[in-house]
């Protein structure tokens, strides 16, 4: 009897165990679904109705932000250049960040809305604490059951067309709905969905200024010259209206020797060194490792100053830099007003050398005359006898004295006092 008393008890503590966890299940299962609602995603479904066939879903990601980002990355400074630069860094890491930087919706555009990147395609906002994953990817699954229903070739052409079409339409319509998300992703209240960064917070200052320009573009030249070794050979820069040849032959750091050429081309257009043969862009945040373009066979061909940045960079491009200046004289052949046309970071740099050249070139006849007038005067003063230079100096003493004659306070006062007495 007592056997059968527990037995019966130990089934209803495994029935009631039982009842519990399948009681606990839903409860963990709401909670799993709030915090992986965090993280918004983007279907198919939402990008394109018309191709519903297509569903491309992105994984979605609750992470939690980096603790490398600093403060200014999370707090509404849409004005602060440093705070977007900082914002933007979080994208530098290619095996993070894989949207292209031809995209409109590329790591500036986020970043000037103050998102940040703090896992695999994913961007969080320190202000309101939402986070988006992007991406863009076709489902792989789906293009594989396109290839197994391929039936002839002229079929099979037709379909890789129709699929090629759909495919650019589907990228076409979720690109256009990540624009929108930059702004309507953040929270209702968050003011960065008000307002973001100004279109000049990607500019680089100071270049319209020739010693500020110089200054910055000596300390990017010492930086790579560290090691002369490991600059290798870098493609010419583009004319755009500039004497870029004879600027970069003419220019000297202080009237100092010949510097190195690759290496004035890599500082004219903003790089810097980053550590041993990796050189860096502090506005794009992209590297080169200058390994690959040396040697008898490397890697890459030729290293291009310029086109090696990143599409948005200022020293790149003009709409990032956002600056204008005259262009091939102040006034056109009628007189009409000036050439002005927009140009990149490393354009405004090449103009400061190009008018330092000027200014140095002037100084030169100025010390020559002057020179010249001294050894001259030298000259004449060595060829006269005593008699003549000592005739000179009294000629010259009595031509002060009438000089001085009128401002003699001494003697007009006394001429007052003799008419008055008189």
């Amino acid at each position: 009897m007592f056997g059968l008393l527990k037995g019966a008890f130990a089934d209803r503590r495994l029935t009631l165990q039982a009842l519990s966890e399948s009681a606990a299940s839903p409860a963990r299962t709401s909670l799993n679904a709030r915090n992986n609602a965090s993280t918004t995603t983007l279907t198919q479904d939402s990008a394109s109705d018309s191709s519903k066939r297509r569903r491309v879903t992105p994984t979605a990601k609750a992470t939690v932000p980096s603790t490398s980002v600093t403060s200014l990355s999370g707090h509404y400074l849409p004005s602060s250049r440093t705070a977007f630069l900082q914002r933007l860094e979080t994208f530098r890491h290619v095996t993070q960040w894989h949207i292209s930087s031809t995209e409109p919706i590329n790591a500036a555009a986020w970043a000037k809305r103050g998102w940040i990147c703090v896992d695999t395609d994913t961007i969080y906002c320190g202000a309101c604490k939402e986070r988006v994953h992007v991406d863009l990817d076709a489902d792989p699954e789906l293009l594989k059951n396109q290839e197994n229903n391929d039936g002839e070739e002229e079929e099979d052409q037709a379909d890789q067309d129709d699929s090629f079409v759909m495919s650019s339409e589907i990228h076409e319509n979720m690109v256009k709905r990540y624009l929108e998300m930059i702004v309507t992703a953040h929270g209702e209240t968050c003011l960065w969905r008000k307002r973001g960064c100004d279109s000049s917070i990607q500019r680089i200052e100071g270049l319209l200024n020739t010693s500020i320009a110089i200054s910055g573009l000596w300390m990017r030249y010492d930086s790579i010259m560290n090691r002369a070794e490991e600059v290798p050979r870098v493609g010419p820069l583009p004319s755009n209206g500039f004497e870029t040849t004879e600027g970069l032959e003419r220019f000297r750091f202080n009237d100092s020797e010949k510097p190195h050429p690759d290496a004035l081309k890599l500082a004219v257009c903003g790089w810097e060194r980053k550590c041993e043969d990796v050189i860096e862009c502090r506005h794009c945040f992209r590297s080169l490792g200058l390994w690959l373009y040396r040697g008898e066979t490397p890697a890459m061909e030729r290293l291009d100053a310029v086109e090696d940045h990143l599409e948005y960079c200022p020293w790149r491009s003009t709409e990032a830099q956002d600056t204008e200046i005259v262009v091939g004289g102040r006034k056109d052949s009628e007189g009409s007003s000036p050439n002005l046309q927009r140009v990149a970071g490393w354009a405004l740099v090449l103009q400061a050398m190009l008018k330092d050249n000027i200014k140095r070139g002037s100084k030169q006849p100025v010390s020559t005359s002057a020179s010249e007038t001294e050894l001259t005067s030298t000259a004449s003063n060595d060829s006269q006898t005593p008699e003549q230079r000592e005739k000179k100096m009294r000629d010259l003493l009595r031509r002060i004295k009438e000089i001085k004659k009128p401002f003699n306070v001494k003697s007009l006062l006394k001429r007052k006092d003799k008419g008055q007495t008189g």
